[in-house]
């Protein structure tokens, strides 16, 4: 799904925005390659195996939980802020 995203986006990019007249189709095949690769394996190794399997498994219980149980459980709460931490300042 990732790589027909990444292409499709490349495609729109070329001929809506930049309006070319030829898709560059070695770019457009680059971008593929990145959103089947990257976006696609390595993304969902990070978010799904490591993150909620080995890192947080708890992650999907809490996010489960109605709102009020949610602000009850502080930590749950750290462990979100955890997440978002190893996703914004170490992932990226």
């Amino acid at each position: 799904v990732s790589a027909l995203k990444t292409s499709s986006s490349d495609y729109v990019a070329q001929t809506v925005v930049e309006k070319k007249d030829r898709v560059d189709w070695r770019r457009n095949s680059v971008f593929f390659a990145w959103g089947l690769l990257y976006l696609g394996g390595v993304q969902y190794f990070i978010y799904v195996r490591l993150f909620a399997k080995r890192l947080f498994p708890g992650a999907a219980a809490f996010a489960a939980k109605p709102i009020r149980e949610k602000i009850a459980d502080k930590a749950g709460q750290k462990a979100v802020l955890q997440q978002v931490f190893l996703d914004q300042f170490v992932h990226h």
